[in-house]
């Protein structure tokens, strides 16, 4: 007996998958990566953050990490005026007129430098440490709160620079650090509850480093010069 001819198994769809897979990838990676947007200018900062006329540029860097906080028991801010509630009658306000409120550390983060490579890192205490040995200790000279959900832009002049030895090193002729084009870094609300807790609060930043006209610039390592 004839019948009808067996009716030819369906292709899997699995090599069209692939294809429209091999697509997605070739344009992608004919895209251009976005750039971060250049930093604020320096001309166009409050008058207290800009750079001094003995300043020059030396470098730009970003960075992304976290500020750290710990919560700890601090004297309350006074009643506004005409405000009939005493401090320990606010909420969260012990009889002493103390609050838990989180207190900042500092930052941790790394920085990155204009090529893209990790250059040194940020640690709480305002210290800019480079990979080289040389560092600098910060002193916050003016700040400004730019955004309101983000950490304040701030100038830093340097109260102690270190390098490996005299004159030598990534910062070993810093005179003064921008913090600008700041993001995040802020806790969610101001107080907390636990006394000693830690919280750590992603941020990122752009930093500015100057040094004082008439310093060369810094000179490249033979292992960065041919990167």
């Amino acid at each position: 007996m004839t019948g009808s001819p067996p009716r030819p198994a369906q292709l899997p769809r699995l090599p069209m998958i692939c294809l429209a897979a091999s697509c997605l990838l070739a344009l992608a990676g004919c895209a251009t990566p976005l750039k971060p947007p250049p930093p604020t200018a320096d001309e166009s900062l409050p008058v207290a953050l800009r750079a001094s006329q003995d300043e020059v540029l030396q470098e730009v860097m970003t960075t992304h990490g976290d500020e750290t906080y710990v919560c700890r028991r601090i004297k309350a801010s006074p009643p506004e005026i005409g405000a009939t509630a005493l401090p320990d009658t606010l909420p969260g306000v012990a009889r002493d007129g103390t609050q838990l409120l989180w207190d900042p550390l500092g930052s941790e983060a790394i920085l990155v430098d204009a090529a893209g490579q990790s250059a040194g890192t940020v640690a709480p205490g305002r210290y800019f440490l480079s990979y080289d040995g040389s560092y600098v200790i910060g002193k916050v000279d003016a700040e400004s709160q730019v955004g309101a959900n983000a950490l304040t832009w701030a100038r830093y002049t340097t109260r102690f620079v270190a390098a490996p030895r005299p004159g030598e090193g990534r910062f070993a002729d810093v005179s003064s650090i921008q913090r600008i084009d700041t993001s995040g870094g802020l806790p969610p609300q101001p107080t907390c509850e636990l006394e000693g807790a830690h919280l750590l609060v992603p941020y990122g930043a752009t930093y500015m480093f100057y040094r004082a006209k008439g310093h060369a610039p810094v000179a490249l390592s033979a292992s960065r010069a041919t990167q």
